[in-house]
């Protein structure tokens, strides 16, 4: 959705003309993606996704390394914080003060769980305990009432009361989420997170290509015109399978129940992988932009990136321990 048709009644003021000029430049990009066709979108989508995967490969050998934890923990804040950035230029906060909040936020969450490392350690041991409860327990229920409340509007051509966006929903969905790569990390090691990240993208991959291949029907045109059921349906079965397959292939191991665990977690993490990337488009529908940013051409900005995290991170942080063996119990 172009942003050139908001009217004054829903703009949000842009805190400097730089600012105003990435958000311009977000917008023009998006509409110039527009205009490609079918077969450009998807080879100039798999040139960046090729160079992406070399990149996450590079970190993931990183998080492999013995400080690997906090080189995830790390990675989580600079994703988060980009993401933030993103978001702002979009006006989604209803003012600065909420961006700072956001901010210092996720540092200090971040600061948390390097000072209190027992903390964290427990925190992997169940469901009580785990402070990761609190994202996903506030996170679902927002990102439901916000694209429940963008779809209603969208049906009937109207435009929500305003673009911007709860700063607790922007806190819960944007800046905390990937700090849950770091009790993944623990709990999972190395080939666990590896495995994690690899749920969460090849349902989009399998999903992008099935959809372009097959796909007619669309679930969601209001709010994600380019999501078929075809797709939809492909990613799902893709995940579960890979799931299953790390399993056996001993990527996902310490597995309570074999072959179902691993199916399980490619079950949770594609579905809310998904709903992650609708709540993100619903984001911004809401702000009138085709993508968060520039950074990487075809696929928009960090935050278009990581939207299969945002709500399937503190699930998959949450249910390791009951699938799983976690590391993070062993001596």
């Amino acid at each position: 959705m172009s942003g050139a048709d908001t009217s004054s009644e829903f703009e949000q003021p842009v805190a400097g003309d730089q600012e105003k000029g990435a958000a311009d430049q977000a917008k023009g990009a998006g509409d110039q993606a527009q205009g490609m066709t079918r077969r450009q979108k998807v080879v100039q989508r798999t040139k960046v996704g090729g160079g992406l995967a070399v990149v996450v490969a590079g970190l993931l050998y990183a998080a492999s390394l013995g400080p690997g934890p906090q080189i995830t923990l790390g990675l989580g804040v600079v994703l988060s914080l980009w993401s933030l950035v993103e978001v702002r230029r979009m006006g989604l906060f209803l003012s600065p003060l909420g961006f700072v909040v956001a901010a210092l936020s996720t540092i200090g969450f971040a600061a948390m769980q390097v000072l209190e490392p027992d903390a964290v350690g427990a925190a992997a041991r169940g469901l009580a305990s785990n402070p990761f409860l609190v994202i996903a327990g506030l996170s679902l229920p927002l990102a439901a009432l916000t694209f429940r409340t963008t779809v209603r509007h969208a049906r009937a051509g109207t435009k929500p009361p305003v673009k911007a966006v709860s700063t607790v929903l922007l806190l819960v969905t944007v800046a905390l989420p990937l700090l849950a790569l770091y009790p993944i990390r623990l709990a999972g090691g190395a080939a666990g997170l590896a495995a994690y990240i690899g749920l969460a993208k090849i349902g989009d991959i399998a999903g992008y290509y099935f959809g372009n291949l097959m796909g007619k029907r669309k679930p969601f045109p209001s709010i994600s015109p380019g999501k078929t059921v075809a797709g939809c349906n492909a990613s799902l079965i893709t995940a579960v399978l890979v799931g299953a397959l790390f399993v056996q292939m001993g990527v996902l191991d310490g597995a309570r129940y074999g072959l179902v665990s691993g199916a399980a977690l490619g079950a949770a993490v594609n579905l809310l992988a998904q709903a992650g990337d609708l709540l993100e488009s619903a984001y911004k529908r809401r702000a009138g932009f085709k993508d968060s940013g520039t950074t990487f051409g075809p696929s928009g900005g960090m935050f278009d990136l990581i939207d299969s995290l945002i709500l399937s991170a503190p699930v998959a942080a949450l249910l390791w321990p009951y699938l799983f063996q976690s590391r993070a119990l062993q001596p």
